[in-house]
């Protein structure tokens, strides 16, 4: 055997050893389900979250973080619920673009919340094939308050419900819900802060509102609120009443495509991570699982308008380190 020969080999043999201790060490975060949900993204270093489907069903719109999950600049991007045609309809261009599952997408129009104009956070309007970007509101970022989570009144698209926030601290703003008049401009406050009050979301005849509600100082209990609205004297919420059935945090909530029941992430029966739950609005059964993963944390569904199909995101454990991906669950 000659020098060079050994030497080659001895540089496999340590080459080898080293992707096997790496093999071994580095962690699984294989996803497996045994509820036949379909991955449609391919989430590398980006994040793909909040799923929202196109009225005909046949799409979706999402947002598309470059950075990881949450970390921005950020995009909207639309693709087929197969996974194909997948194209961006409006770009970061070095800003936040967020739209909301379920709501975001009435007709051929998707609302969003933007600080492309590098101020405050305000609402904007694209139609379906990115043209037409409109932006809805306008104020002084000097102001503390931000526009974010837009959604249409599926009824009238002139009425956009949105969190308002006064404070860029998390832990320290003040966070309602809010009507916007896209006719006027003007914008009336639902909620009094009382409460941190979070992603309003309408139902599908525009005659109610649910959003997610906890006491300031608390990191956990967030419960399912549901309330009347009548849009046209822009009056506050009123019959506000809670839908949760436990002590759990249920978040991330949207209404299904019959009025009939709620979307949330929740960790409902002690769950160690949050899976997609359906809770019926009369509270007169049981909530139902929809998702079933005991490895990733899922979240911000929607459901498609004629019933057949979730969307939701879904990234490996509790650590915001993963980014997320979208996927789609047949309803049987």
């Amino acid at each position: 055997m000659n020098y060079q020969s050994s030497n080659l080999k001895a540089v496999l043999l340590f080459l080898t050893t080293i992707v096997a201790i790496f093999s071994c060490t580095k962690e699984d975060t294989t996803v497996k389900r045994t509820d036949n949900a379909m991955k449609i993204t391919n989430a590398q270093h980006e994040s793909c979250q909040n799923p929202c489907f196109s009225p005909d069903g046949k799409y979706i719109v999402y947002t598309r973080f470059l950075n990881g999950y949450n970390i921005g600049p950020s995009e909207l991007v639309i693709i087929k619920i197969d996974g194909s045609d997948e194209k961006v309809i409006v770009p970061a261009s070095y800003s936040d673009n967020v739209n909301v599952p379920f709501g975001s997408w009435v007709d051929d129009k998707i609302c969003f919340s933007s600080d492309r104009d590098e101020g405050a956070d305000e609402i904007w309007m694209v139609n379906r094939n990115g043209t037409g970007l409109t932006k809805l509101t306008t104020h002084d970022e000097s102001t503390g308050i931000y526009y974010i989570e837009p959604v249409f009144n599926p009824q009238n698209t002139d009425f956009i419900a949105f969190e308002y926030v006064t404070g860029k601290n998390d832990k320290t703003a003040i966070h309602q819900i809010a009507l916007l008049n896209t006719t006027d401009g003007q914008i009336k406050l639902l909620t009094n802060g009382t409460y941190n009050d979070r992603l309003p979301s309408w139902s599908n005849d525009g005659s109610k509102i649910l959003f997610q509600r906890i006491k300031y100082g608390q990191d956990e209990g967030w419960d399912i609120y549901i309330a009347d609205i009548e849009v046209t004297n822009a009056a506050p919420l009123s019959n506000i009443r809670s839908i949760s059935q436990s002590v759990s945090d249920d978040t991330d909530c949207s209404w299904s495509y019959n009025d009939k029941y709620i979307l949330s992430s929740s960790n409902y029966g002690g769950l160690d991570l949050p899976n997609i739950f359906m809770f019926p609005i009369d509270k007169n059964s049981d909530p139902i699982r929809i998702t079933s993963s005991s490895s990733n944390e899922e979240g911000a569904a929607s459901q498609s308008h004629d019933g057949k199909y979730i969307a939701f995101e879904s990234h490996n454990g509790e650590s915001e380190d993963y980014p997320s991906d979208i996927w789609i669950i047949e309803l049987k």
